[in-house]
């Protein structure tokens, strides 16, 4: 039974297992099963696999048994057959991988059931203006369609990329977003999420006009404006609340999102995931979730700290710690704060060196009218809450805005055994200097990189950063050989949530638009990169002794993998896709139901159609236009 008091469900009926032919050498994650003397049968074995425990010895198995949502043991098929009886549900992994169920420890889950069609359009992928203009007249059509007054309504996309645009010598305006609009308005992040778009009908909203009109002078630079001083429609960073005037999602539109997303991770084999900057509505709404048996699915949650001292001081008043509610389903002990912007086209990083071809190093994003009085909010911010006892996690990308939060990190923490036991890291940390990731590593301090965003980028930032620079960014070889803790997280949904595209892009650091490698030099293997999307997001996420591996007494979370993910080539790994998800011992995704097939529109979505589906997916149009005809209802 799941550890929540949800109901077993047995969606593999029939299935057979074929006994292990005799002498297969295979080490058991805990000695032989027999050997250790009967204890009932298994609720659930997966039997068949290529099983990797993802513990230090790097052992392997062919078979895992649960019995009440933990692992029972694991070893041979022969050894786990003997833990089986009548009513033991048994899933042939097929000499697929089995891996424990995936961490992704960086994702706006919250916000991710949003992304897709009807809430929102996706622009991911999309090379240049026609083809984001296609998307915005498919979303357009189906407003009207729909029969939303032109008068209230907000037509949103998302995913647009800058970086790509530029190097294709376009530049995405609101004339652009104006062309196809056809009264309505339009709202358009860039993939990012550190820059939008907006058309001229919402840039003529009489609030937005005040709001530019009286913009204090820290929000100036962010308000893009051409040669006539006229607004191109783009806002970044702090100026995208000028322009933020949507109708806010309501509790039932984000608690009925989250259906659509909890399909779509478990069928990548995610979970665990870390809710980056949530606030207290959004903990309450998984809280509900929770106490009616509707999530199998495990959240760590970091609360908001906002961009000044006072902003964070009202978050940590305003939260209540959860009664009632297990601590390995939902998670309440971070706290997420943000130091700069990204090192894309938008320069909003804040680095020690100018951006290629410019006198400019962006800046801190915090409150404050100087660098100074930026730096020091931040380091109130990151004591204020680690004296409260929470763990910080803090967006930084720009190698100067990460050396100030290792800095505020160290001063906060001091000889106090208890605050350094926090596990303190920095999110993104792009472009980390060696010299920081060794302090880093000496004090405990995590990283959190994005393989994903890799992938998306390549080497288009060349004409942003350098080739050094971006060669560099996201340095796994050099953090891992230093030491230091290092998870890998999607972003989602500024990314697809494909753990399989994030691990393919660790090992070769190429992109979705080439074959150019961005940094062979900061290459890391397969198993590395698994091991930062189990086991160290397990550590980052205090649960090391519970999760992450493939071990007796740890929670019975697997994920089953269709094909050898280690001796497959790296480049093919995206094309894999995952037979079976089981969280807590419980069977909640298997793909060869209906529901499962069902789904796949908002499955290729998250995965960003690396499969042969998802590409048709989207040819179709139905990722666009019609995937909530299938995956909403």
């Amino acid at each position: 039974m799941i550890e929540q008091g949800m109901s077993r469900r047995s969606v593999l009926k029939g299935a057979v297992v074929a006994a292990a032919a005799a002498g297969v050498s295979v080490v058991a994650a805990a000695g032989p099963a027999h050997a250790r003397g009967p204890r009932g049968a298994a609720d659930t074995v997966v039997m068949n696999g290529k099983v990797l425990v993802m513990d230090r010895r790097r052992r392997r198995a062919e078979a895992v048994a649960i019995k009440d949502g933990k692992i029972l043991a694991i070893g041979s098929n022969r050894e786990i057959t003997r833990l089986t009886a009548g009513g033991t549900q048994v899933v042939d992994a097929g000499g697929g991988t089995v891996l424990p169920g995936i961490n992704d420890s960086h994702f706006h889950f919250g916000n991710s059931g949003l992304a897709i069609p009807p809430y929102t359009y996706s622009l991911a992928g999309t090379e240049s203006i026609v083809a984001i203009q296609d998307v915005l007249r498919r979303a357009v059509a189906d407003a009207r369609a729909a029969g939303k007054p032109v008068e209230t309504t907000f037509v949103r996309a998302s995913g647009w990329n800058e970086s790509r645009l530029n190097q294709v010598g376009q530049k995405l305006t609101r004339a652009h977003l104006d062309a196809v609009s056809d009264g309505y308005k339009i709202i358009a992040p860039e993939f990012s999420y550190h820059a939008l778009i907006v058309n001229s009908a919402v840039l003529d909203l009489p609030e937005v006009k005040e709001r530019i009109a009286t913009a204090s002078p820290e929000l100036v630079p962010y308000i893009e404006r051409d040669a006539n001083g006229e607004l191109t429609g783009v806002f970044r960073e702090g100026a995208m609340s000028l322009v933020s005037v949507a109708p806010p999602w309501t509790p039932a539109e984000v608690a009925g999102s989250l259906d659509a997303a909890i399909a779509a991770v478990h069928s990548l084999g995610i979970t665990s995931v870390t809710d980056p900057g949530v606030d207290a509505a959004m903990v309450a709404i998984y809280a509900d979730r929770y106490r009616a048996g509707k999530l199998p699915l495990r959240v760590n949650l970091m609360l908001g700290g906002g961009r000044n001292p006072k902003a964070l001081r009202a978050a940590l008043d305003g939260f209540s710690p959860l009664r009632g509610i297990d601590p390995r389903w939902i998670r309440v002990g971070q706290v997420k704060l943000f130091a700069d912007g990204v090192p894309t086209a938008a320069r909003t990083a804040y680095l020690h060196e100018p951006y290629e071809g410019t006198n400019t190093r962006g800046s801190l994003t915090l409150d404050g009218a100087t660098i100074e009085e930026q730096i020091r909010n931040l380091h109130t911010m990151i004591r204020t809450a680690i004296q409260a006892g929470f763990q910080v996690g803090t967006h930084a990308t720009g190698d100067a805005a990460i050396d100030t939060v290792v800095q505020g990190y160290l001063a906060a923490m001091g000889r106090n055994s208890r605050r350094a036991a926090l596990r303190n890291y920095v999110i993104h940390a792009d472009l980390t200097p060696e010299a920081t990731l060794r302090t880093m590593a000496a004090h405990g301090i995590g990283a959190n990189f994005n393989a994903t965003i890799k992938y998306l980028l390549g080497t288009d930032l060349y004409p942003v950063l350098g080739k050094e620079r971006t060669d560099y960014q996201w340095p796994y070889r050099t953090a891992l050989d230093l030491g230091v803790k290092v998870a890998s997280a999607s972003d989602a949904p500024v990314t697809p949530a494909s753990w399989l595209q994030g691990v393919a892009g660790a090992v070769t650091r190429k992109s979705q638009f080439g074959d150019a490698v961005a940094g062979a030099a900061e290459r890391i293997s397969v198993e590395e990169s698994l091991v930062t999307y189990t086991r160290t997001p397990a550590w980052q996420d205090h649960a090391d002794g519970w999760k992450g591996t493939l071990q007796e007494g740890f929670v019975g979370d697997l994920c089953v993998v269709d094909g050898d993910v280690l001796g497959t080539a790296p480049e093919a790994l995206p094309g894999l896709a995952v037979s079976t998800t089981i969280v807590g011992g419980e069977v909640v995704y298997d793909r060869t139901t209906s529901a499962a097939r069902d789904a796949e529109p908002a499955v290729a979505l998250v995965q960003g159609f690396s499969s042969e589906r998802g590409k048709a997916c989207l040819e179709d149009g139905m990722c666009c236009c019609r995937v909530s005809e299938r995956a909403l209802t």
